[in-house]
Formats: structure tokens, sequence, C-alpha cells
């Protein structure tokens, strides 16, 4: 057995993850680490596809004697989401619950409301020509949009995005995530209380659509959708505002990138998939061995956390040509970024139409905008989301375009 010394949650990993994750993936690709109670660490494309296709073999979530459990992050988050800590047979009647309302057809009618939300963020902005790239556009957008779609009320946006961006970019165990975790503890009430209400008045949403759900012949408890609404809640606020405030910030560095990207506004969906790719929002998630196994020939003893990384592999030489580069138009683009087998993303056609949208408004209506490194602030741990807390930036002032309210 290797041991390493990794932790995914420090400050170094924050700031050297790629490479790190290179010198994983060239000498120990499959490394053990003392760190959160022991962990394996699986760097190289293929080893972590084989893992994340095997649920038999990997489990998403146990409960173990102690009353602990082992889920989809390491450390395990105080708040099961489901179905992504769920497996096989269970999972597959709550994903089912869920996919129509992720489709690819759903995720293009929610375009135009969209368009609406993002244009009333950059409203509330341009005419000061100045604005929080992240607070002002990036984080509210993703935030709005999946309150309205659970049936939450769209002007708690913000105490919703604080809380989970928070718990994501603060290291478990800490004054700061103990406190985001209180805050969001908080919000759960609200959400339990809306809840009861669909269950008398069942509205046109997916809060409604869960309360009235069965699976074998009986309704979801409280609990069980609150597990849902929570995979929602962290899956759309948080890893879409990564991907948008980090392709914000390269393309600030990269003006003429910038310019092309504006004026071929077809290469919009290719590049969201290169930063997908280079700066892997969810940078990784975790399995459990159920048995004594091997992965890319290295022991494993059933009761092993294993620490699948899509960051690692998505920069894998051995399936990426020139993965240090950003290639806007690169193609195929085979990243792993929205994990892989049964539990891939349920969100990621949201988050697509998400991107898209919010870049093609900044590029038209902000064109110029310039961000103050001095007071941008990145994600000072990266242990499961890879994103930025603020990117202030200047640009010209404009006039506004008119949408005078969120609803």
């Amino acid at each position: 057995m290797t041991d390493v010394d990794f932790d995914h949650h420090s400050p170094d990993y924050a700031e050297n993850w790629r490479a790190i994750n290179e010198d994983l993936r060239s000498t120990c690709p499959v490394a053990h680490s003392g760190a959160h109670g022991g962990l394996w660490v699986v760097s190289r494309y293929d080893d972590v596809a084989a893992v994340a296709h095997d649920d038999a073999t990997f489990s998403s979530y146990q409960e173990l004697p102690d009353g602990s459990r082992n889920g989809a992050t390491i450390p395990a988050s105080a708040l099961r989401q489901v179905p992504i800590e769920m497996d096989p047979p269970e999972f597959f009647a709550y994903r089912r619950l869920l996919t129509p309302w992720f489709s690819p057809g759903a995720a293009k009618q929610w375009r135009p409301y969209l368009r609406e939300v993002t244009t009333f963020c950059v409203d509330r902005v341009i005419e000061t020509g100045k604005a929080d790239l992240i607070g002002d556009i990036a984080a509210p957008v993703p935030a709005i949009l999946t309150l309205k779609l659970l049936g939450l009320p769209v002007e708690d946006w913000r105490p919703f995005s604080d809380a989970v961006h928070a718990m994501i970019h603060t290291v478990p165990g800490t004054p700061g995530n103990e406190a985001a975790m209180t805050a969001m503890f908080t919000l759960i009430g609200q959400i339990t209380e809306t809840i009861a209400r669909r269950r008398a008045e069942p509205a046109d949403d997916l809060l409604s659509h869960l309360v009235r759900a069965e699976i074998d012949g009986r309704l979801l408890s409280d609990e069980r959708i609150l597990e849902m609404v929570t995979l929602v809640i962290f899956g759309g606020i948080d890893t879409t505002t990564n991907l948008i405030g980090s392709a914000l910030e390269w393309l600030d560095r990269n003006p003429a990138e910038r310019t092309r990207l504006r004026e071929r506004p077809e290469l919009i969906a290719p590049a969201g998939e290169e930063f997908l790719r280079y700066f892997s929002p969810v940078q990784v998630l975790a399995r459990t061995a159920t048995r004594d196994c091997e992965v890319g020939g290295q022991p494993i003893k059933a009761g092993e956390r294993l620490l699948l990384s899509w960051a690692s592999a998505n920069f894998d030489e051995a399936v990426f040509d020139r993965p240090e580069e950003v290639v806007l138009d690169r193609f195929p683009n085979r990243h792993q970024s929205f994990g892989l087998g049964i539990h891939r993303c349920l969100g990621s056609n949201l988050a697509r139409a998400e991107f898209a949208v919010v870049l093609e408004e900044v590029l038209r209506r902000l064109p110029d905008y310039a961000i103050d490194a001095s007071g941008a602030r990145h994600y000072p741990t990266i242990g499961i989301g890879n994103g930025w807390i603020t990117l202030p930036a200047t640009f010209t002032p404009a006039a506004p375009e008119g949408s005078e309210a969120l609803a």
C-alpha cells in the first residue's frame, strides 16, 4: 500500500490541485491517504470510470453500526441527498420521479425564464458600471431558477445561495461550516412548512409533484422529500455558479477568446463543455467498497472509502490531447464533470442552459468587463466544489432593458 500526503480539503490542494493530481496520475494513480479517517484517491480516467459504473462493488450510501454513514462525500455530510446517495435497486424509483423535470425538453422550456432572470440581474447593476459577477449574476440566476423549479419563494434566493455556497467552500467541522449548516437547517424548516402547504394545496411545481408521488403504493415521507430537495438545492445552486464564475474569470484573462465567443456565440456550448473539463466545478465524489476487490491493480478492502477524482480524470493525458490547455472548441470532449453511470448529474441539462444564457448576456451587455483580481476571492477549500466567492468587476455603464421584477 502506498500512502500519500493528500487532503482534498486542504489549502494546498485548493492552490495546486492540477499539479497534485498530475503527480498522482503518474506516480500512484490509486493512492491511500490517512485524511478524514482514510481514503483511496482514484485519479486516472479509466479507473475512475470503472468504479463509477460498478454500483454493486462500490456503494454510494451505507449506514454503519455506530449510527454514522458513508455517502457521496468525504467526510459524509449531515444532510443526505437522494437519489445520489442511494444504491440500486432502490435508486431507480427515485431517479425516475425526478428525471422528467430535468430532461432536455424541460431545460429548453426554462430558457425564456432564464433570460428574464439574467436580464433582471444585469439590469440591477448595469447603470453603475460595477458589479460582483458572482453575487450579482452568477449566484442569483441558478439559485432563482432552482427555487422556482421547486416552488419555493424566489425572493429567498440569497439566504439559500449564501448558505449553500458557504457549506461547500468551508471545511467540514470548522466554525464557518457549522454556521452555514445552522443557516441551512433554518431554511430546511421553511421547506418543511412548504411541503405541508403543498400536501393541502398542490401547485404546478416539483414539490407538489413529490408530495403526490408514490413508490410501492406509498406516498413519500416528509423526510424523504427533504432528502430529494436537498440534492436539487445543492446541485442546482452551487455547481453552475462555480462553472459560470470560473469561465468569466478565465475569459477576463484571455480577452481574445472572449472576443471570439462574443462574435461566434455558436461556440458557447462547446466552450461550456471545455470549462467543465478544465475547472471541474464538482471535483470529487465518494464510494465505499462493498467487498474486497482491486482498482487499477491496487487491492481494496470491503468498507474502505474511495474518492473518485473527476478533476484528475479530466486531465488524463491518455484521453485528452493537450489537457493543460483550454480549447474552446475541443471535440470530442468526454469529460467526467457530470459524473458517470447511473448517478450521472441529474441537472446537467439545466446547468448547460443556465451557463449558455448567462454567458451570452454577459458578453452582450458587459462586453468590456474587467475583474479586479486583488478583490477576487476563490474558494479556500475545493474538497467538493471549485468556485469563486467574489469577482468584483467594472465595465462601461449602459441602460437597463426593462426586467422589473422576479416572479
